[in-house]
């Protein structure tokens, strides 16, 4: 429902239907409430707004059945609607949003207007915002002292807001309309001052030199008589500048010609790239907008040439390029322009012409442009085109998508992201019921992921929402939405994509479908293996891609692991459908199978503790391949925290009964990635994991150091009976096996593939790697950081990781990059430490994955050989990150012998 108190109180249903309070008790009851709406009023102050000195004899007992005429007049217009009239002590509540007021929806205009730079613009969201008025606040409820103040206060906002109108108007030429509304405004209201200003200047810029003069003498007399002030100094200075007839003063030059369409709807999430068109239109005389079709190339165009109008004498014009036919030569296009200004630009205008839809006729325009330029030098022109025209002195400005909240996006702050915004705003206007809600807003966010961001398939999808849930939508985004009333290229999902395909070229064609079965982009290599053919060389792919990247089909990211290219979700469904219908889907899925096949045996792509993410990854890659029956999930049932030497509160788990085991974790763990399996030792250990310093639940105390870590393990270990195996996988299998060196009481270590680098063995890590990680958290790029890491120090392949930037796992990863770098400094220099010869004595298993690289499984040899009671074993047939079931056995077979040799026996 909707409620009104700038007029008469008054409540309508979502309809528009007016809702029948007649009792006059009964409205001031709605009144009060409304005043506070949101919170709750006290009965006793109730009772005293709507009755005062005069009380009923059963004060509580009628307010009561007020409450209840209330709630009876709201269910009889709608359904539910008495459910917003909530019993909450230590009173009564109207539970309303703040757009269902009209007060809310006045000031909310208000505040657009104060932020709003075009003046008419501003006057017309000005005049928006009295349009709500309908008559004075609180009308019908005015002689109830609970209501004069905030009458009062909304008067003062509604005088306000009729100013900066005026103010809005003036700016636009309006001074002789004005000068009869301001007379009867300034005589209800004689000793504002604002409004004395504009209608000092409406007068003046009439002709009515004197009459603007009497008004400032007027209100000095009133001033002085009333109050014994003088008017202030900027309204004295404008009766100065008055009397010396101050050019200043004029009225503002004509607005410009133009053809421009008026908006039917507000331009969501585009200002600040509004101000940068009209920036770069005042620095160059050509302004390419490039992207994507449905990108929102257009409306962002006319916004910035609507803001640039000010700054073009000889007008505005709109050539709209749709009504030329694909392939046409320049001298239609020639025409459209001439019909469109009514004459060819001459050398001596000032004009903006804004050349919308260049990329079907691409080469014609841009000749007429550089023709254009060439011979009419005060000409500027803002081109839109899904490619750009490429000629001497363009200025490109790529258009990207709507700002897009991540897949897991904490609930309250989706509404800021600009995608949201936008598609919360169209749904909207297609059914006034529909508001984001905490049950809808998860739906909203994959909506908008799912679109890209992309303005025009958002409004496509928004239109829908009067006869489907937004839940419904997201199942149903294979299907073509239309919308009518834009251009009939605009009008399903498909053919804005179909567009741009047949402007194609056959080899363009083939590499841009051949592109689609890649899920999260990929390299220039893995392109040039899936898509070369019979038809496309190998040597002709990196040309095609840069061509489909100019015209906007194809996305280029650069990474801190170099370029990759990909397809937006609506291209790609768009090319799926193409690679079938070319009967290349079975061909095009088996070279891509074959690329990454290779690639894995090659790469050895993976990371402990994360078997969902490769199974999820093994998904894209081969839709036959199966995820793993666990995944690690979080669980606090036997979570505590231990306080580290330092003060830094350190979460740990332990499951189980018996020796305790603890889990040391590489650059890439928490506790959480290990849960899978404590939970399998459980049953003959007390399996004890923790965040390290700075990960998880584990205080972010600095600096992170070596003796601070092992101060850290040294606590856990304590807490879980002072004595304690420890098993450490990669980074963490370092610090576990330093920290017996360190006198950490551990009587047996598991250490999991230790990377330290042989010589010749691999590539050692660059001098400044850790500087360069450390660079990226600092700029908030946590997921760079974390490419890096996996590309340099994982060796892992772009190709891999670009589509785990897009599983739901990865946001784990990315809380993890704060630390990624403290663990290359925790390696040194990626040698064995010479001291663990003597130092490490307690017994040692090393354990490396038979599909690991060869230069890790000649390390785990080298550690074993190195340290004086150590031994090796390699998981054949396995990679170092298997399920519980096959490396829980071995560490147990490992460990069951030294239970009853050691002084164990810790407890949870």
């Amino acid at each position: 429902m909707r409620f009104g108190v700038l007029g008469p109180v008054a409540a309508w249903t979502d309809d528009g239907s007016p809702v029948a309070v007649p009792d006059r008790k009964v409205r001031a009851l709605l009144a009060d409430l409304l005043l506070h709406a949101g919170h709750s009023v006290a009965v006793a102050t109730l009772i005293d707004d709507l009755w005062g000195d005069e009380l009923p004899a059963n004060p509580t007992a009628t307010l009561q059945t007020r409450v209840s005429q209330l709630r009876r007049a709201l269910r009889d217009a709608e359904p539910g609607a008495p459910d917003l009239v909530r019993t909450r002590a230590p009173g009564y509540a109207l539970e309303v949003p703040g757009e269902a007021l009209d007060v809310g929806r006045f000031r909310a205009l208000a505040a657009r207007a104060r932020q709003t730079a075009a003046p008419r613009m501003r006057a017309a969201t000005l005049a928006d915002a009295l349009m709500l008025w309908r008559g004075p606040a609180y009308a019908d409820v005015a002689d109830h002292a609970f209501a004069r103040a905030a009458i009062d206060r909304l008067d003062e906002e509604r005088l306000a807001v009729q100013e900066a109108y005026a103010e809005a108007r003036l700016e636009l030429g309006e001074h002789l309309e004005l000068v009869a509304e301001l007379a009867e405004l300034v005589v209800r209201h004689p000793l504002r001052q604002r409004l004395r200003g504009v209608q000092m200047r409406a007068l003046y810029r009439a002709g009515r030199q004197a009459e603007a003069l009497d008004s400032f003498a007027d209100l000095r007399r009133r001033l002085g008589d009333e109050l014994g002030l003088d008017p202030g100094a900027e309204l004295t200075a404008l009766r100065d500048a008055i009397l010396a007839e101050d050019p200043a003063l004029a009225p503002p030059a004509p607005a410009p010609r133009s053809n421009l369409p008026a908006p039917v709807s507000d331009l969501v999430g585009r200002d600040e790239a509004v101000d940068d068109v009209v920036a770069r239109l005042a620095a160059a005389r050509l302004v390419t907008l490039t992207g994507p079709g449905g990108v929102g190339k257009t409306s962002l165009a006319l916004a910035a040439a609507r803001v640039a109008a000010g700054n073009h004498a000889d007008g505005v014009w709109l050539v709209d390029l749709t009504t030329v036919d694909a392939g046409a030569d320049a001298r239609l296009v020639s025409d459209a322009v001439r019909a469109a200004v009514g004459e060819d630009p001459r050398a001596d205008r000032r004009i903006l012409l804004v050349l919308d839809n260049c990329e079907h006729v691409v080469d014609a325009a841009a000749e007429v442009t550089a023709r254009i330029l060439r011979e009419a030098p005060g000409v500027r022109i803002l081109a839109t085109s899904r490619e750009p025209l490429t000629i001497a002195g363009e200025h490109r400005s790529p258009v990207p998508p709507l700002a897009l909240p991540p897949a897991d996006a904490d609930p309250a702050r989706a509404g800021r992201f600009s995608a949201v915004q936008l598609f919360t705003a169209r749904a909207a206007a297609a059914d006034p019921a529909f508001r984001l809600t905490a049950d809808n807003v998860g739906a909203v966010v994959e909506l908008c992921r799912r679109l890209d961001g992309l303005p025009l398939a958002l409004e496509l999808v928004a239109s829908r929402i009067p006869a489907m849930d937004v839940r419904d939508l997201v199942d149903r985004l294979d299907e073509r939405h239309r919308q009518r009333g834009g251009p009939q290229r605009q009008q399903t999902l498909s053919a804005v994509v179909e567009w741009s395909w047949e402007l194609l070229s056959a080899s363009e064609r083939a590499v841009l479908r051949r592109l689609a079965p890649h899920p999260g982009g990929c390299t220039l290599a893995a392109a040039e293996a899936v898509c070369a053919g019979d038809d496309v060389p190998v040597s002709d792919v990196a040309a095609l891609l840069g061509r489909l990247v100019d015209r906007s089909l194809v996305v280029r990211l650069d990474s801190t692991s170099g370029s990759r290219y990909r397809l937006l979700e609506t291209v790609r469904a768009f090319c799926l459908e193409r690679l079938a219908q070319a009967g290349e889907a079975e061909a095009v899925h088996r070279r891509y199978e074959r690329y990454f096949a290779e690639l894995a045996r090659h790469a050895e792509p993976r990371l402990y503790g994360h078997s969902p993410l490769f199974a999820y990854l093994g998904e894209l890659y081969d839709d036959r391949a199966a995820r793993p029956a666990h995944s690690p999930v979080s669980t606090r049932s036997l979570h505590r925290a231990v306080t580290s030497a330092d003060g830094t509160s350190i979460a740990m788990e332990a499951h189980g009964d018996g020796p305790a085991v603890v889990l040391v974790g590489g650059a890439l763990n928490d506790r959480r990635t290990f849960l899978p399996l404590t939970r399998h030792l459980a049953a003959r250990f007390t399996a004890v994991t923790y965040d390290r310093r700075g990960r998880g639940d584990s205080g972010e105390t600095p600096p992170y150091a070596v003796e601070r870590e092992i101060e850290d393990l040294a606590a856990v270990v304590a807490a879980v009976g002072g004595h304690a195996f420890a098993l450490g996988v990669s980074s963490g299998a370092v610090l576990a096996a330093e920290a017996v060196t360190r006198g950490v009481p551990i009587s047996g270590l598991v250490l999991v593939e230790p990377p330290f680098i042989l010589d010749d063995s691999r590539q050692p890590m660059p001098p400044d790697f850790a500087d360069r990680l450390r660079k990226l958290v600092a700029q908030d790029r946590h997921g760079d950081a974390v490419e890096l890491f996996l590309t340099t120090a994982v060796e892992m392949p772009v190709e891999v990781v670009a589509p785990m930037r897009s599983a739901p796992m990865w946001k784990d990863l990315e809380a993890l990059a704060p630390t990624t770098a403290y663990d290359i400094v925790l390696m040194g220099d990626f040698r064995i430490p010479p001291h663990w010869a003597d130092a490490v004595t307690v017994p040692t298993l090393v354990i490396d994955g038979g599909e690991s690289r060869q230069w890790r499984r000649d390390t785990a040899q080298t550690v074993a050989d190195t340290l004086p009671d150590g031994r090796r074993v390699t998981m054949d047939g396995h990679p170092h990150d298997v399920d519980p079931e096959v490396l829980g056995p071995i560490i147990e077979a490992f460990l069951g012998p030294l239970r009853s040799a050691t002084p164990l026996g810790a407890r949870r």
